[in-house]
């Protein structure tokens, strides 16, 4: 007889009910709880218009958007009349989305997808379906020109609105972020390594893919991927070479480095005082109602150039140049100034004057202060310069410095050996000279100009309108970092926020007032 396991057989005890606990006698009664039962089906009524006030920003963003002539969007479009293929998302309804999607601080494709199963604004513009997120992308980052269009035909709903004048414009720049990490930048060696690297493996993968059956679809998707690095790589050369070409010191063309994944990204320093890889986004406000008249992203680490090309842009895009531009003096150089004043263009902005200017190169000539250029006084009788000593400076030549024209002062040997102050005001020459620049009238003008209360009010003004956008985006939305690869999807996705902001603020200055009245 074989033995066997005892089998202890447990027998089943009823589950207690949990909304009717099993009560102990002589204990007191326990609390009934709602019972919970996830294998219920229930059907559900949903009317999709009471998802959202009347009064709720999506509504306000689909009236403008319907008002608007939107063919250019649609010139691509193939499945028209009875032609066969799947009907496509409307212009209309895209443009709504992304519009709102960035006023709720979502600036992902992917997120915007999620957001559709909960979202009340979003899925009453989607009537509550879902639209895939490779749509949205490929619709957010479509051509350019279009979206340049779009700007201006809702700029110019403002406009009709009484919310727009574009005679006066600020002008105003600021750093975003790039995707591009800061472990992702390389010195020429180490990129051309990593280039050589990635061309030898997709020699390889091209190499197995001709002798291997293997899936397809793997290794396609394995050769686009090392077709794609590569190409980053030689970008990223390329880039590199350009930035040698405008570097003249040899050792600070050593020390030049470009990312590996979005060669255009600099390293720039941020209001916070760290530096980060970004792009330098400029915004142009006007000073009615706040609303952006034009907006550009580039990679210039400063916004000395930045001035003239957004005056352009505004006179190419509503046909008007503006009267009056208001900037910080980082916008300021002898030519904006002198290229305005031929537009007729006035510009109020903070000037450094001479002594300010030279204070730098004063110190690293180890020229006392009591004996920097400006305390030396002018006599424009002989044309003369008079120092603190009251010895005399000549005119000896009329020379450039930086490309700017200025008459040349240069004092006696014999004075300057004789002074007592020598080391103090020339101890690295033999006789002190000074160069004055000559100014044009164009900025003799701006000169006395920003020396008048008048323009002191004026640009008392610039930081709380020409920031607003910033600060809305930054604060309100809490974008502080593109979303996108590269500096044309980077000037992109910054023509929807000037979109999505200029919408923003025409709810905010006519939109809820026209629903009071009604």
């Amino acid at each position: 007889m074989t033995d066997q396991p005892a089998v202890l057989e447990i027998p089943e005890q009823p589950e207690p009910d949990p909304v009717c606990p099993v009560a102990i006698e002589g204990a007191p009664a326990r609390p009934r709880f709602i019972a919970l039962d996830r294998k219920q089906v229930r059907w559900t009524h949903l009317h999709l218009d009471t998802l959202i006030a009347p009064d709720h920003p999506a509504r306000a963003i689909w009236a403008l958007v319907s008002g608007l002539d939107l063919q250019e969007f649609e010139q691509d479009c193939s499945n028209r009349g009875e032609r066969a293929g799947r009907p496509s998302w409307s212009p209309q309804v895209l443009i709504c989305i992304w519009g709102y999607a960035y006023s709720q601080g979502i600036a992902s494709a992917r997120a915007i997808e999620r957001a559709m199963a909960w979202e009340p604004g979003l899925r009453w513009l989607a009537a509550d379906q879902s639209i895939n997120h490779h749509t949205l992308s490929d619709f957010r980052m479509g051509r350019k020109e279009r979206l340049d269009a779009l700007f201006v035909k809702i700029l110019g709903v403002l406009e009709s609105a009484d919310l727009v004048d574009l005679q006066t414009l600020l002008q105003d720049g600021t750093k975003v972020r790039a995707q591009a990490s800061r472990e992702s930048f390389h010195r020429r060696k180490t990129l051309e390594e990593h280039c050589a690297a990635a061309q030898q493996v997709l020699a390889e993968l091209e190499q197995r893919g001709e002798q291997e059956a293997e899936d397809q679809r793997c290794q396609a998707a394995r050769e686009r991927a090392a077709r794609e690095k590569a190409a980053r790589l030689k970008a990223a050369l390329e880039e590199l070479t350009r930035r040698e070409a405008e570097t003249a010191a040899v050792k600070a063309r050593a020390k030049l480095r470009v990312s590996e994944t979005e060669p255009e990204a600099r390293k720039m320093k941020h209001a916070d005082g760290g530096w980060a890889p970004s792009y330098n986004l400029q915004v142009t406000t006007e000073a009615k109602s706040r609303v952006i008249a034009a907006v550009e992203v580039t990679d210039a680490p400063n916004d000395t150039q930045e001035l003239l090309p957004a005056v352009e842009r505004v006179s190419r895009t509503t046909g008007q140049t503006p009267a009056q531009m208001i900037a910080d003096g980082g916008y300021v150089s002898r030519e904006n100034v002198e290229r305005l004043s031929e537009q007729k263009v006035e510009l109020i902005a903070p000037w450094k004057d001479s002594d300010s200017r030279s204070a730098g190169a004063c110190a690293r000539q180890g020229i006392a202060e009591e004996f920097r250029p400006a305390a030396f006084a002018h006599d424009p009788a002989s044309d003369t310069l008079v120092c603190p000593r009251g010895r005399g400076l000549t005119l000896v030549k009329v020379g450039q410095h930086h490309g700017v024209r200025c008459n040349v002062y240069e004092a006696s040997a014999a004075d300057c050996q004789a002074c007592e102050a020598k080391l103090r005001c020339c101890p690295r020459s033999p006789a002190r000279r000074i160069e004055r620049v000559i100014e044009s009238e164009a900025m003799q003008n701006f000169q006395r100009r920003m020396q008048t209360e008048e323009a002191r009010q004026i640009y008392s003004r610039r930081s709380e309108v020409a920031e607003f956008p910033h600060m809305w985006w930054k604060g309100t939305w809490k974008w502080r970092r593109f979303s996108v690869r590269g500096l044309a999807e980077a000037a992109k996705e910054a023509v929807w926020l000037a979109i999505a902001y200029n919408v923003q603020q025409w709810i905010r200055l006519c939109w809820r007032a026209q629903l009071k009245a009604a």
